[in-house]
């Protein structure tokens, strides 16, 4: 009796380890290109939903720092797309080569003469080696690392972008281009970089694309919160753009990103 219901206990547990296996598989890719806009090559981190099967097609989640915020968002989605919070996506990591360099580059498409409090600064703050290469970063997200992630995973053309601080501007500079996102989420951008041509393109740019946005910002410095401000109205002005917001008083530029996430991905890639 005794060893009937120890072999009972072991199929038991078994079955609950292959079970817990099944569930909780939440494994990291990683892939490697070449790119011919940046000229080098680059790496992509990949998750993948709950359950992943070939046959069906899924949304990609895009998220720029990676090697700070992927393992982060990668998670949350990975638990509210297998709880039916949201759909079942694919998380793309995009990490930038030398972060504190490199980022810089990948993210801004000019070289700003203001810094983030109003005050000027001279050509040697920011300058080629570590800004103003955005449009080449842009040619490779677009033209190589999504046709990529397409052409290896199944995807069903329904891409989010997540961008903080440089990568806030990113996302907002982006609408003045003929960009392939239907959800962008800002967090903290840096749309005081180059005194605010985020905006004045925007302006010009007479947006059309159906995006929602969800866009969220603290209130310091005084001049950085201002031109948020000025960006809000912009795009509350646009048909095209449903948008969403908060104003986090009580947090600071990095302590927001979780609860930024978190929200806005339930408002804009629910189930």
């Amino acid at each position: 009796m005794k060893n009937t219901l120890l072999i009972l206990f072991l199929v038991l547990l078994n079955i609950n380890v292959v079970a817990q296996d099944t569930i909780c598989i939440n494994k990291t890719f990683k892939h490697t290109i070449h790119s011919t806009a940046l000229d080098e090559d680059r790496e992509y981190w990949v998750s993948l939903p709950l359950k992943y099967n070939d046959s069906l097609n899924y949304p990609v989640i895009y998220v720029f720092d990676a090697e700070w915020r992927f393992d982060l968002i990668k998670n949350i989605a990975f638990d509210l797309g297998a709880n039916k919070k949201i759909q079942n996506s694919i998380i793309v990591g995009i990490p930038h080569i030398d972060w504190e360099h490199k980022r810089g580059q990948d993210l801004t498409f000019s070289q700003s003469r203001i810094e983030y409090d109003g005050d000027p600064v001279d050509a040697t703050w920011y300058n080629e080696s570590n800004s103003g290469k955005g449009l080449n970063f842009y040619n490779y997200l677009t033209k190589e690392l999504i046709p990529n992630v397409n052409k290896n995973y199944a995807t069903n053309d329904h891409e989010t972008l997540i961008g903080h601080s440089y990568g806030g501007y990113f996302g907002g500079y982006i609408l003045s281009l003929d960009h392939p996102f239907e959800v962008i989420h800002i967090y903290d951008p840096s749309i005081w970089f180059s005194n605010g041509e985020v905006i004045e393109r925007f302006k010009k740019a007479h947006y059309k694309k159906k995006t929602k946005i969800h866009l969220t910002y603290q209130p310091k410095p005084a001049f950085h919160k201002n031109k948020i401000e000025e960006f809000i109205k912009e795009l509350e002005q646009n048909n095209a753009i449903l948008l969403t917001k908060e104003l986090y008083p009580n947090d600071t530029h990095n302590s927001l990103f979780l609860d930024s996430f978190y929200k806005g991905i339930l408002k804009t890639n629910s189930k």
